[in-house]
């Protein structure tokens, strides 16, 4: 797939994942919502800041990258790195609805993302060797 494919159609999964989030936000009452609505909250809000992460990501890098990288690699490393930060967004906001956020707990899950971005990293050189 090329870059451009790959951007329209991720684009266009984003925007379409923005509109689920904003008509579960408008279509429920959290007060009177059972556990279901919350999962399509959260799960609607992952998908959504997961592409707009991505997008985000491909487009610095192929501003900033001063060596030509194939764009599989640029795509790839954007959507990791826009699933864990993702993730980690969520889990803080399931953690603040809860009334369990705190420093630490934060401090923990920025932690964890960085040694699963290792982990990731270490693997991958590796594997090119």
């Amino acid at each position: 797939m090329q870059l451009k494919t790959y951007n329209f159609s991720m684009l266009g999964a984003t925007l379409l994942a923005w509109l689920g989030f904003f008509l579960v936000i408008n279509s429920f009452d959290p007060q009177q919502g059972n556990i279901l609505v919350f999962v399509f909250v959260y799960f609607s809000l992952f998908l959504s800041i997961l592409g707009t992460l991505a997008l985000l990501g491909v487009f610095l890098r192929k501003i900033w990258q001063r060596k030509r990288e194939l764009s599989s690699t640029i795509v790839s490393e954007s959507f990791r790195q826009a699933f864990i930060f993702a993730a980690v967004l969520i889990i803080a906001l399931i953690l603040q609805v809860a009334d369990l956020l705190n420093w630490w707990n934060i401090l923990l899950l920025i932690i964890f993302a960085t040694l699963l971005e290792f982990i990731i990293l270490s693997f991958q050189k590796t594997e090119d060797k």
